[in-house]
């Protein structure tokens, strides 16, 4: 976090961290990582870090905002 309390995401590459990822979307890091593992992101791993793919991520967040089905919808 910066001095006004928002969270700032890691750009690098073009690619955020789960961290910021989970923060901008609701969702839980450990389902990032789980969406990642099971190559429904795209991403980098760097030893244990992982690095989403903003173009990846974005498509995402737009594919379930548009389906119906709302099980796996931020908490």
């Amino acid at each position: 976090m910066d001095e006004s309390g928002s969270t700032i995401p890691i750009v690098f590459n073009n690619c955020i961290s789960v961290k910021a990822a989970a923060f901008h979307s609701g969702y839980s890091l450990q389902y990032i990582r789980r969406l990642l593992r099971l190559e429904k992101l795209d991403g980098l791993k760097l030893g244990q870090q992982w690095l989403i793919k903003i173009e990846s991520f974005e498509t995402f967040l737009e594919n379930t905002v548009s389906s119906k089905d709302n099980r796996f919808s931020p908490q």
